[in-house]
């Protein structure tokens, strides 16, 4: 598709084309191009029409580009209002993948985890099993956290 620039540059070679057939037409009499028989008329006709689709591509694209910018300018002003919509719908039917379905929703899938996660947490579960488990773990951290420090003892009282 030709620049805005070429377009115009297109349009004026054939516009100045189709004034010199018009302005030569009786001395150019009949011509034969690409073995048909026309007349500068019949060329000039055809320029007509290049310079009018030209012209058409070019209001067109005019037409297209303010549409961009509306539905642009559409989608932000209510791109808010979509995402709450969706957000309170998948919390009401959180549990219904069918209805979320309905609305064009997909149900969330919780993301695997990747072989080094699944590894570390192995390893941790392992450690607080051999620690006595997960309840001996929890006494243990509350009873040294429930044991107040000894009080310290009382200043004697000096004697006069």
């Amino acid at each position: 598709m030709a620049t805005q620039s070429n377009r115009i540059t297109q349009n004026t070679a054939d516009q100045q084309l189709a004034t010199g057939l018009t302005q030569n037409a009786s001395r150019l009499g009949t011509l034969t191009v690409i073995g048909k028989q026309m007349q500068a008329a019949d060329v000039v006709q055809v320029l007509q029409a290049r310079i009018a689709a030209r012209q058409a591509v070019t209001q067109a694209h005019v037409a297209l580009q303010a549409a961009v910018a509306a539905l642009k300018g559409e989608v932000a002003n209510t791109r808010a209002l979509v995402r709450a919509v969706k957000q309170l719908l998948r919390a009401m039917f959180a549990n219904d993948a069918a209805t979320l379905g309905t609305f064009g929703i997909a149900v969330p899938v919780p993301k695997p985890k990747p072989a080094t996660a699944k590894a570390a947490s192995a390893a941790k579960a392992k450690a607080t099993k051999a620690a006595g488990g997960k309840k001996a773990a929890t006494k243990a951290a509350a009873t040294t956290e429930a044991a107040p420090a000894a009080p310290a003892a009382p200043a004697a009282k000096p004697q006069s």
